[in-house]
């Protein structure tokens, strides 16, 4: 076949060129995302149900819910958070699972459980989990002046009506969530003394006001044959309307706007966003599934450009800007084809003396690569973080593959052959083993597959981009190759002369003589080096750090503060005002305070007294010693507040964020459904001490006791008094003003007092038109509450941190023996350590089936069942010097530098299949055993000195680079340099020497 491609050149280049064509087109249309569109087997469901208790919102909504959502299909896991007014229940499902078809279903069981939950509740809110709903950027839109509550309300109006549907518009934006807004409530103020005198109470008004207040639609009236539609127009439009209402009190009219203050006022704040000291509304920008970042971000750019040329009074600013990991993926996937290419023409240039060889890889590479994209493009594939590690890894092999191919076809012409025989045989001799080395690296891959949930899911976008990288380049390099070779080899180009130079690589291949004789003769030094690696690889596998991305030492961190008071939003900013005032080293403060209204937000509701902050400074050394003070500063000024910092979530993070704690202990009580009570926590505290610092957090709550006996001795109607103490705390809401645009809350309360004045000032009429005071019919007292109740589908449980000291099942022991006596208290155990344990398991699996595939392969290729366990052997060792080289440099065990252990293992791997492969047939030919080894390592040398130096030159620099792309590049790095290094001599030493040793015993 290669014989026939040589002698059809131009059909060769004719096909390229279609192939090339069809690429090109493929990459304009490729989607480019921050991951693949992977369905997370989560549904989140959302309970508001304000001016309710955390006790009272979980027993009467929430365990029913929870118990009608438990028969939901594939439910793996149920676990659900009640706060005060608010709950979240979190459903994970089996990997697998159709998301569409189970999301469908928790929105049948949210309606049948609507029929026995209370009729004023809102439907409970059903988000489903998706990677692409994760936001790419927040944009946030502050004043830039003259900041006051009535202008902010018009800009919370202006964002939601005008600006957010003027992003949304944009083709490849699906959604730009909100948070921040504030919302507008007509506020009723009674002048109560004047009331009192006109002998009247606040019930007078408020019917006032729901008479106006009338919507009775569309009246259809028939005349003969005529037919005529009324409609009662509505009186109340504004707030100019409700002030003009009149009301007829003891026979004279009065108008409301006489008896009480009528303002257009803002909602009582739940949450807050500031953005540097400013109060802001931010969107979070969220991406269509089949969106082209690079496109969306500039047309993003576009908009806000023009925001700023529209809306002078207004300043716009973006943050955690997730598409930067992206563009540094792609970053480094041109950096590793420049550097790689490069250095691969330089060092080919060296060894061959020869301008034509290194230009065939200049031409062949780029080729490859655009077929790798349409590929991808055909796969339904997208351009990602992962398909990127996996075509990174597939330009190492592309590079390998065609210094293999050339230096074999120039080694025939220097045996004599004619140039179109030099090109068939070079390349039919090592199609087999090129093809080989090709499925081993995928058979690598393959079981990867079987992995659960997303971690299985996101290496099956890499597994298939490498398959596709490799086919992709193994195509090029028995196809394509060959024929430009034998074009070129016949061209004379000018520049020959100019670069024509003698380099003695004689020298090279005597160097390699004397140290196979050397090795030979001390065979010790070779096992001892080879057994020292593997010690190595299994010490440090056993003993380093894990971590799912390295330690990038970003100019960002997230403060995560919850107070731990019951202070309300305002307070709350005010405290991180104070906080950094005086900090001049800060870039970027961006603040969420309290509730947010994201739609999209699938994380835990926060309350009045916590708050997430972004923080960004000029340097990586200003955050870290602003970490430091800030711990000290909260600390001494607020002992209770409860705080942490974190770097900022990236796209990984979101998706493994792996919030669980190592080992938790979950205690519940034994006899009632639900937990424990608040006396008895201090209980548990003590039977724990010494294996948690947990703390199960309570509040204070003000509990108001309504004396019955002295509200029947009074008289008074139980509904007034209600009433009263519900103005009295500004939640007396009358009706709802029906405006052109949108439904504003109308609401009764008193100018805001001390709550003490507040009580002993206030009267309620009884039957008989007397005053009471309210103080003589409710008793005030406190009560220690939860915050939050956490359950699961076993039910109600408090949960406490469990100090493992590296020792989880020991602990497990211990803790459960303490708890065996306990006749009130039931215990369970949940955690990331049960996880890891499953995961681990699951990767013995995998490294299992994947070395017999290696062997399968390599036993099939070889006809020989011992071969193949040399090469295997050699992936120990070089793993040994790939983590050495990662933990001198004080790295960690993390994805990518996996990615780097797997490159390295696929090219070292690739080059001693090939050394075998020559052995076997130069002892086919006729050759002695000794003769064999030493003539194809001869051979095999070049190539092998080629792979390895372009490899690690390629990734050198990253070593000694700064900036966020090469940190994440450099656990990459220092694994394949590491496992080249020792890797390259195990392929020049130890493989004969194995072989010999092994062959010999056959014989």
């Amino acid at each position: 076949m290669v014989k026939f491609l040589i002698n059809r050149p131009i059909a060769v280049f004719m096909a390229t060129l279609a192939f090339l064509l069809l690429g090109v087109v493929s990459s304009s249309r490729i989607p480019t995302s921050l991951m693949p569109n992977i369905p997370i087997p989560e549904i989140t469901v959302q309970v508001s149900y304000p001016n309710n208790t955390t006790r009272e919102l979980e027993t009467n909504l929430i365990r029913p819910l929870r118990n009608q959502l438990l028969q939901v299909g594939n439910l793996k896991d149920i676990t659900s958070e009640t706060r005060d007014g608010f709950a979240t229940l979190k459903l994970v499902f089996e990997y697998g699972t159709n998301t569409n078809l189970a999301f469908i279903e928790v929105n049948e069981k949210v309606d049948a459980s609507l029929n026995y939950l209370p009729r004023d509740l809102e439907r409970p809110k059903v988000i489903k989990a998706s990677a692409t709903d994760i936001p790419i950027v927040n944009l946030t839109v502050s004043l830039k002046e003259n900041f006051s509550k009535e202008k902010f309300l018009e800009l919370s109006d202006f964002t939601e009506t005008v600006l957010k549907k003027r992003i949304e518009q944009l083709p490849d934006i699906a959604l730009a969530d909100i948070s921040g807004l504030t919302k507008p409530e007509i506020s009723v103020t009674p002048n109560t003394q004047k009331l009192q005198s006109l002998g009247i109470g606040t019930n007078e008004l408020i019917n006032a006001i729901k008479q106006n207040n009338f919507e009775l639609g569309n009246l259809l009236v028939q005349n003969g044959i005529y037919q005529y539609n009324f409609k009662f127009a509505n009186p109340l439009k504004n707030k100019k309307d409700i002030e003009e209402i009149y009301l007829n009190i003891n026979d004279k009219l009065f108008q409301l706007k006489d008896l009480a203050k009528v303002s257009l006022q803002s909602e009582k704040e739940k949450g807050l966003v500031y953005l540097n000291g400013k109060r802001a509304i931010v969107l979070s920008i969220i991406k269509q599934a089949d969106a082209r970042v690079y496109e969306l971000k500039e047309a993003l750019e576009k908009v806000t450009n023009s925001f700023n040329k529209d809306y002078p009074d207004l300043e716009f600013s973006t943050n955690q800007d997730q598409t930067k990991l992206l563009k540094l993926s792609i970053d480094n996937l041109k950096s590793s084809l420049w550097i790689g290419s490069l250095l691969a023409i330089m060092i080919m240039f060296f060894f061959l003396k020869d301008v034509k060889s290194p230009l065939i890889i200049a031409v062949s590479i780029p080729i490859s690569l655009v077929i790798s994209i349409l590929f991808m493009y055909l796969f339904g594939l997208s351009i990602n973080i992962i398909s990127l590690s996996g075509l990174i890894l597939g330009v190492g092999m592309m590079i390998d593959n065609a210094i293999i191919v050339i230096d074999n076809i120039t080694q025939k012409l220097e045996t004599g052959e004619n140039l179109i025989n030099a090109c068939v045989k070079g390349t039919n001799e090592i199609i087999t083993p090129l093809i080989s080395s090709v499925l081993t690296t995928c058979s690598v891959f393959l079981p990867l597959l079987f992995l659960s949930g997303i971690t299985g899911a996101l290496f099956y976008d890499q597994a298939l981009a490498v398959a596709i990288g490799l086919f992709s380049s193994l195509l090029v390099s028995i196809l394509l190759i060959p024929v430009i070779y034998k074009q070129l080899k016949n061209k004379n180009f000018k520049i020959e002369k100019w670069l024509q130079f003698n380099v003695k690589t004689q020298q090279i291949e005597n160097w390699y003589e004397k140290g196979y004789h050397f090795f030979f003769k001390r065979k010790i030094i070779v096992f001892s080096i080879s057994i020292i690696s593997i010690l190595l690889a299994v010490i440090l596998f056993l003993k380093m750090p894990y971590s799912q991305l390295p330690n990038t030492n970003q100019n960002e961190a997230i403060l995560s503060i919850d107070w731990n008071e019951n202070i309300n939003v305002d307070e709350n900013q005010n405290r991180i005002q104070t906080l950094f005032e005086n900090e001049k080293t800060l870039k970027t403060v961006f603040s969420k305070v309290g509730e947010q209204q994201f739609l999209l937000e699938r994380d835990n509701s926060k309350s009045f007294s916590e708050a997430s902050i972004y923080l960004q400074t000029k340097t990586v050394n200003e955050i870290e010693n602003l970490k430091k003070e800030l711990q000290v500063k909260l600390l001494r000024r607020y002992p209770n507040a409860t705080i942490s910092l974190d770097a900022p979530k990236n796209i990984f993070q979101y998706l493994f964020g792996n919030e669980k704690e190592e080992l938790v202990a979950q205690i519940s009580s034994r006899g009632s459904l639900e937990v424990p009570t608040e006396n008895k926590v201090q209980d548990i505290q003590e039977l724990l001490n010494g294996y948690t610092n947990s703390e199960i957090p309570l509040k204070q709550t003000a509990f108001i006791e309504v004396l019955h006996e002295n509200v029947l001795l009074y008289d008074v109607s139980y509904d007034d008094l209600v009433n009263e103490l519900k103005t009295t705390f500004n939640q007396n809401f009358i009706d709802n003003l029906k405006t052109a645009q949108k439904f504003i809350p109308i609401k009764l309360n008193y100018e805001n007092e001390a709550f003490d004045k507040m009580i002993s000032e206030l009267f309620v009429k009884n039957k008989n038109k007397e005053l009471i005071a309210v103080r003589n019919l409710i008793r005030i007292y406190p009560s220690n509450q939860y915050k939050s109740i956490t359950a699961n589908r076993a039910g109600e449980f408090l949960a406490f941190n469990i100090k493992t000291q590296k020792k989880p099942e020991k602990k497990i022991e211990e803790i459960q023996s303490i708890f065996q006596n306990q006749s009130n208290f039931n215990i369970n155990f949940s955690g990331s350590f049960f996880d890891v344990q499953e995961l681990g398991n699951q990767l013995l699996i995998v490294i299992l089936v994947a070395v017999l595939l290696l062997y399968f392969i390599m036993a099939a290729q070889f006809e020989s069942l011992w071969q193949p366990i040399i090469i295997l052997l050699e992936i120990p060792i070089d793993i040994g010097g790939a983590l050495l080289l990662l933990w001198l440099f004080g790295g960690t065990i993390n994805v990518m530098a996996a990615i780097g252990i797997v490159v390295m293992s696929g090219v070292i791997i690739n080059d001693s299949i090939l050394k075998l492969h020559t052995i076997n047939m130069l002892r086919k030919e006729g050759k002695t055993i000794e003769e064999a080894i030493k003539l194809g390592g001869k051979l095999r040398l070049k190539p092998i000195l080629m792979t390895s130096l372009t490899t690690i030159l390629a990734l050198l620099p990253f070593l000694f680079m700064d900036g966020l792309g090469a940190k994440l590049q450099k656990p990459l790095a220092l694994t394949v340099i590491g496992g080249m290094l020792i890797g390259t001599f195990i392929s020049l030493y130890f493989i004969p020497l194995m072989y010999s040793l092994l062959s010999k015993k056959e014989s």
